[in-house]
């Protein structure tokens, strides 16, 4: 008996076709990670060393997906990312590029830790920070 995946390869007989389905598929979570890599505040906030371990320790504590393989707990508690091509913003150009392509991707960790990075975008627009006030516009909601 064929498994998911194969009768999911046996459908989509040619790449355009599997690129297409996921664009449409996913195209929610596609224009929500464009939407935040658009976003240069919330890029300074990923990019900033004071904001880094919360922003560690947000995508660590998520019962939904795992970022194990990246991030790392010391012995005092601290997170860190133990992988060193692990980059937060690189990490979500990655998972952009994995949603647009013509691989099967419905059993993948992308699909999970990139709902995570959407929360941590709200978290981020929502908890009250430095940050919080540079966010008080309407038209930067995404686009749900």
């Amino acid at each position: 008996m064929p498994t998911e995946k194969q009768q999911w390869l046996d459908r989509y007989d040619t790449y355009h076709a599997a690129t297409e389905y996921n664009r449409k598929h996913y195209g929610k979570r596609i224009k929500q990670l464009k939407r935040m890599l658009e976003d240069e505040k919330f890029l300074e906030f990923l990019s900033d060393k004071d904001c880094k371990e919360d922003i560690l320790h947000y995508l660590a504590k998520s019962e939904c997906c795992s970022f194990d393989m990246y991030i790392a707990y010391n012995e005092q508690g601290e997170a860190y990312i133990h992988d060193h091509d692990f980059g937060l913003i690189n990490h979500m150009k990655k998972m952009l590029r994995v949603l647009q392509s013509e691989n099967f991707i419905k059993n993948s960790s992308v699909r999970p830790q990139a709902k995570r990075y959407v929360q941590m975008y709200v978290w981020a627009k929502t908890e009250p920070s430095t940050l919080n006030t540079e966010y008080e516009d309407k038209e930067d909601r995404l686009p749900f």
